[in-house]
């Protein structure tokens, strides 16, 4: 139903059964997450599985393989740990990614117990900064303002997507990262709930460093679809944050 207006592809969602349960009904398989883009009017996603948090990277990444192989639709997103254990960093560790279909990556140092800086990722991250491989970090699961910060100013090229980034005053925490790194994204999930963050973000830094999100399934699609077909920015900044953005990123990505 909001095809009408733009299309639509989400940056932030996951599949699989959270360990500890929540509010939200947990999306199992590949399937039932494409019957919810269906129904949402969501062209592609960008996905990750829980279990690469919750269980094990190397679980999880496996997993979510085998889900995003069922669609093209579904672009896959894997989780990394420190290359020195070799649990899931190897030497062919970009053509399997390609092989995959795997366009981005996620961290969580904090609740995957290691730091993220040059003395733990340095070639690594410096690969993934030349390749424009994002890394989408969560502030919600294993990351907190300092460790971005840290690793920002150890990586300045680094593409990087910041999600569920809380409300209210967050912009002290956001506004000197988006001044400073010209390949810092936001995505839009908890942003869209402050009233004018998105048009804040757009007339300070341009509709270009903004990504459609959702936080499906702990939050609604609807809340982000909404916000943005309501935000007082012109058409085609809408359109650049619901999917040129993404689109654009995934492009520049070389395996």
């Amino acid at each position: 139903m909001y095809d009408q207006y733009f299309n639509l592809y989400d940056v932030n969602l996951f599949i699989g059964c959270p360990s500890v349960k929540g509010t939200s009904t947990p999306i199992s398989s590949a399937f039932e997450l494409l019957r919810e883009l269906d129904e949402h009017s969501i062209k592609k996603a960008l996905v990750w599985h829980i279990a690469q948090h919750d269980v094990s990277p190397v679980i999880g990444n496996e997993l979510l393989s085998k889900a995003v192989a069922e669609s093209e639709r579904l672009l896959g997103c894997w989780t990394i740990l420190p290359p020195q254990t070799g649990e899931v960093i190897n030497e062919s560790f970009f053509l399997d990614m390609k092989k995959n279909r795997i366009f981005a990556l996620r961290v969580f140092p904090r609740s995957h117990n290691f730091l993220l800086n040059y003395t733990v990722f340095g070639d690594f991250l410096n690969e993934i900064s030349n390749r424009k491989i994002p890394l989408l970090l969560s502030l919600e699961r294993g990351i907190q303002w300092q460790d971005i910060y840290n690793l920002l100013k150890d990586f300045p090229r680094l593409t990087c997507i910041l999600c569920d980034i809380g409300i209210w005053g967050v912009d002290r925490y956001t506004w000197p990262l988006l001044e400073s790194y010209p390949n810092l994204y936001l995505e839009t999930s908890l942003l869209s709930l402050e009233a004018g963050g998105i048009e804040a973000v757009v007339r300070k830094f341009g509709a270009e460093r903004l990504l459609f999100g959702s936080g499906f399934p702990e939050r609604y699609f609807e809340a982000s679809i909404l916000q943005l077909l309501h935000s007082e920015i012109s058409e085609s900044d809408k359109e650049k944050i619901a999917s040129q953005n993404l689109e654009r990123l995934i492009e520049e990505v070389m395996l």
